[in-house]
């Protein structure tokens, strides 16, 4: 293990092996499927998937856990059932899969997921720290409806499926976990203006609109965090 990369980014390792099994159910992988698993570490969910007649794609930066994932799963390799790329999954262009699965690194949460929601794909299954998970999924007027929220709930549609105790994991986090999934949906918005104008009202969330910035619509009179993201891209519009 490489204990420094897992410090800097908050990553834990699941050790419970139901729970993989769990999340692979989730994913349904179907004959031909190509997969993309995001940061497989000692390959837990790499196993599972393996059981199935897919193409699968591994990206790991990792070059112990690329070296183990290389012995354990050589006749895969050869087969070309199984691709192994020694890589940062962020620093990737975006590509195309079916389906993408993973147990994301906590600290690094926010970037993987809006990395993942730049590719095309039709769903992903996700564990992520329940907190996060809770953000994702918040509804508006609450505390943890946030510019995450409305960002991602854009281009997808994301549930939370189950939530996972925080002892499937070596070394034990002191938080809890939650397997997600994400479907992607279309949009019709240029997600990169809209992004700077949603940074400019969460970082004064709690101030009415009308005073952050050039709008006097109906929505005046509200705070940022009241909307919800139809109204959200209303004002955009109209400002």
């Amino acid at each position: 293990m490489n204990d420094n990369f897992s410090k800097k980014y908050g990553q834990v390792f699941l050790k419970d092996h139901n729970i993989a099994l769990k999340e692979v159910s989730f994913l349904s992988p179907e004959d031909n499927e190509c997969i993309l698993e995001i940061g497989p570490g000692h390959g837990i969910l790499t196993e599972q998937l393996l059981k199935y007649n897919i193409n699968l794609t591994v990206v790991e930066p990792d070059h112990r856990f690329v070296d183990q994932l290389n012995q354990s799963y050589n006749n895969f390799i050869k087969s070309g059932k199984l691709k192994i790329i020694k890589a940062d999954f962020l620093k990737l262009a975006p590509g195309k899969y079916d389906k993408i699965i993973g147990n994301i690194p906590y600290q690094i949460s926010s970037k993987i997921i809006f990395k993942i929601l730049d590719y095309d794909f039709k769903m992903a299954i996700l564990m992520v720290q329940k907190e996060f998970a809770q953000r994702l999924v918040a509804s508006p007027g609450t505390p943890d409806y946030s510019r995450l929220t409305v960002n991602s709930g854009i281009r997808s549609q994301i549930k939370i499926l189950y939530n996972v105790s925080r002892n499937s994991f070596y070394p034990v986090p002191n938080v809890d976990s939650s397997i997600i999934l994400i479907e992607k949906r279309e949009y019709n918005i240029d997600i990169k203006k809209f992004d700077l104008f949603l940074i400019k009202l969460f970082s004064m969330r709690r101030k009415k609109i009308s005073s952050i910035i050039d709008y006097h619509g109906i929505y005046s009179d509200k705070r940022p965090y009241e909307l919800t993201i139809d109204q959200l891209i209303e004002v955009y519009s109209q400002s």
